[in-house]
């Protein structure tokens, strides 16, 4: 045998060996090496385990606990290609604890062997049209990985293992923004740890910047793909207003089409789809927090249970239940208002005058999946609000971006300078002459957060392509009129003493009344005595509760703010006896409505607030739920007088009616009440308002308040030079 067969025979014996013993041939690409993962016996030990508090048993993740600041976690076993939901919530340390904090759509991705990435997909921009679109699309807006994590381990047959408070410490700025700076990742406590069926709930309470604690709650969920859930999107239109999920279809090339939009509403199905009115297959649940004072209760169950009749008129009897979480007797206690499978209603008492009604949705068809209202005391706890601050905004209500950006270049006629302390107006003049003209002159829509909601006036609406409620003032718009109740009570009051003071004198003149009529007089006047609620008529406060409440509830359905609403009748048709105690004076309780507190003594007076919903409420949610396919039948109505509509963005246009805070189809006669209301509360200010023992500073908050009813008066009233009215109708409505 030649040598260079002898060479060629031991090059195929080497290679047939390496073939054999699992070694890579020359020229084929390396086999990954096996991981060498610890044994899990190893890793989890002196953990427990936590048992899933579901009937079946089965848990989202596998969870383990040690001590009270280590967690460890298996992801599912379907990690790579399941959907997930987490939710975030500041649970405590803040004003607003309990607010929604925000959400994110993401799935796992696997890098090498020992890391993995929390993923969020690209769902704002895509394409429905050619194969070849879809292929840019693809390469062109790709994902965004947020954070990255190691893998501890792997279970056998299951699915990886992480350091689960790491994870969640180190991404607690990008999932809570501003709330977590400055976050002490080297100290924390697990406050929360459950485990569900498809769902995880984690609290950690952790100290942030300058040392306040706080408690962050994630919910993490597996959520059912868009096409797999039943649900069903529906198209929005323009003419009735529904918050809204978008994306740009960039496969599309029709003028008007490139853009689809979908409303947010819940998935409600008949149980019995053969009923003309059927029960819900599964019905809306709010939970009455246990923080809601028990003498506000029932108003607030009342106002959420409203909508039922709109839902009724569609086909579904009971579409939303109430029950009341109670600490007392234990009810509902194991439920977390932070969990994304229960919508709550929660009271705040943090002396801030406000109300919002957040929702989640899938960023894929708009389905909304929970939903928590937030209210606080401080619209009742309203005398300590400082109209100092107050009034400038008041009095620049409704500015276009235009007029603002006018002020800015000449201060000295800008309100915020004029209504400013005098020791500071120069102050403010030169700050504004020194810097630059801000976006869209300062006005609220160029200042969003789209990470944290709450805090701006247009929170949730811009910069996202799913809307929620972020911001909603119609408990400002309660307050100051709870405050105007509270100051004629205190005046009623003065007078109701002055005048038996003078009858007192007077018996001593005249005959001695019988004791015993005056004993049955005293009876008969404490048997019909109004209950007081926070030192105000519970006949009064309540309804108010119910309309704000309903408000509320209204934005957790979908619905947007209608600030046409208050526009169907005329100031005086809305005091009339034709309206009051037998139809709501607006349209909508969708909008921001004050109080209807009547100036002139012996005036006709209709009712403070809303007391059922409008036509216009009634027609939105038929819009949103009803089962018909065809809607134009729906949309055939938009030009009825009843069913205007104007919303956020409307405000700063040319339309007089589409403002907050005003009242009736001529609102510039209710503009002219609240100046006689001011002028008569600001002539009892010193004898009545004040009184013996009170500090004079109770004298200068009252002379503010019923500054700021002037303004408010005034803003409307201004609204109608050279305004013009707005619709939202099409050609052919």
């Amino acid at each position: 045998m030649s040598l260079r067969k002898k060479s060629l025979m031991t090059l195929f014996c080497l290679t047939a060996a390496g073939a054999a013993s699992g070694q890579d041939s020359p020229g084929s690409p390396p086999k990954p090496p096996e991981p060498d993962y610890p044994p899990l016996a190893k890793v989890i030990e002196g953990f427990s385990q936590l048992s899933s508090k579901s009937e079946s048993g089965q848990a989202f993740y596998t969870v383990w606990k040690k001590g009270s600041d280590e967690l460890l976690a298996e992801l599912p076993k379907d990690f790579r290609t399941a959907k997930q939901f987490v939710a975030m919530t500041v649970a405590s340390g803040e004003a607003y604890a309990g607010l929604q904090a925000g959400e994110k759509y993401v799935y796992w991705k696997q890098y090498g062997t020992k890391k993995l990435a929390l993923v969020e997909p690209n769902l704002e921009i895509r394409s429905t049209g050619d194969k070849e679109s879809k292929s840019s699309i693809k390469r062109l807006f790709t994902d965004k990985v947020l954070l990255e994590v190691p893998i501890v381990t792997w279970v056998p047959k299951g699915g990886p293992v992480i350091d689960l408070d790491a994870f969640l410490m180190s991404g607690a700025p990008s999932f809570f923004g501003s709330s977590a700076a400055g976050i002490n990742r080297g100290m924390f406590e697990v406050k929360t740890a459950k485990v569900f069926q498809d769902n995880i709930e984690i609290g950690i309470e952790a100290p942030t910047g300058g040392g306040q604690l706080r408690e962050f709650h994630y919910s993490i969920s597996r959520i059912p793909e868009a096409e797999k859930a039943g649900y069903k999107p529906r198209a929005a239109d323009p003419r009735i207003g529904y918050f809204t999920t978008h994306y740009s279809d960039f496969g599309l090339f029709e003028d008007g089409k490139d853009v689809t939009r979908f409303i947010n509403r819940w998935h409600l199905e008949k149980a019995d789809p053969k009923l003309k009115v059927s029960p819900p297959k599964n019905p809306i649940k709010f939970y009455v927090e246990h923080t809601t004072p028990i003498r506000y209760r029932r108003w607030v169950k009342d106002g959420v249970e409203l909508w039922n009749k709109a839902f009724e008129n569609v086909g579904i009897v009971g579409a939303i239940e109430v029950y009341f979480q109670d600490a007392e007797s234990g009810a509902h206690m194991e439920k977390d208002p932070e969990d994304v499978n229960y919508n709550f209603v929660r009271w705040l008492s943090n002396g801030v005058g406000t109300a919002i009604g957040p929702s989640r949705v899938h960023p894929e068809t708009g389905q909304i999946l929970d939903a928590d209202i937030i209210l606080t005391d401080g619209w009742i706890r309203h005398w300590w609000q400082q109209y100092n601050e107050v009034m400038p905004e008041v009095a620049i209500e409704g500015f276009a971006p235009q007029t603002l950006a006018w002020l800015h270049k000449n201060p000295q006629w800008d309100p915020r300078v004029r209504l400013a302390p005098p020791s500071r107006r120069q102050e403010i003049i030169e700050k504004n002459q020194s810097t630059p003209i801000p976006a869209l002159g300062g006005h609220g829509v160029a200042s969003v957060d789209t990470q944290v909601i709450g805090d701006q006036e247009y929170d949730g609406l811009m910069g996202r392509f799913s809307q929620v409620n972020g911001l909603c003032q119609a408990a400002n718009c309660k307050s100051h009129g709870i405050a105007m109740m509270h100051m004629a009570l205190g005046i009623a009051a003065a007078n109701a003493s002055a005048e038996s003071a003078e009858g007192a004198e007077g018996d001593k003149d005249g005959e001695k009344k019988d004791e015993e009529k005056k004993d049955e007089e005293k009876k008969e006047k404490e048997k019909n005595k109004e209950q007081m609620v926070d030192g105000i008529p519970e006949s009064f406060i309540g309804p108010l509760l119910v309309d704000l409440v309903a408000h509320e509830v209204g934005h957790t359905l979908g619905l947007r703010h209608n600030f046409k609403g208050s526009s169907i009748y005329t100031y005086e048709e809305i005091n009339s006896d034709a309206v009051k105690g037998k139809k709501p004076f607006a349209g909508s309780v969708m909008d921001y409505i004050p109080i209807n507190i009547v100036a002139i003594k012996d005036a006709a007076r209709g009712d403070y607030g809303m007391i059922d919903l409008g036509p216009y409420d009634m027609w939105a949610i038929e819009y949103g739920y009803t089962f018909e396919t065809d809607l134009k039948p729906v949309l055939s109505r938009v030009a009825e007088p009843e069913l205007q509509y104007a919303t956020d963005e409307d405000t700063w246009g040319p339309d007089p009616l589409a403002r907050r805070y005003d009242f009736g189809k001529d609102p510039l006669a209710y503009a002219n009440n609240q100046i006689d209301l001011a002028r008569e509360h600001r002539a009892s200010l010193i004898e009545k308002f004040v009184k013996n023992g009170d500090s004079w500073s109770k004298a200068r908050r009252g002379y503010e308040l019923t500054l700021r009813t002037q303004f408010s008066a005034l803003s409307m009233m201004a609204n109608w030079i050279g305004g013009t009215y707005v619709y939202r109708d099409f050609k052919g409505d």
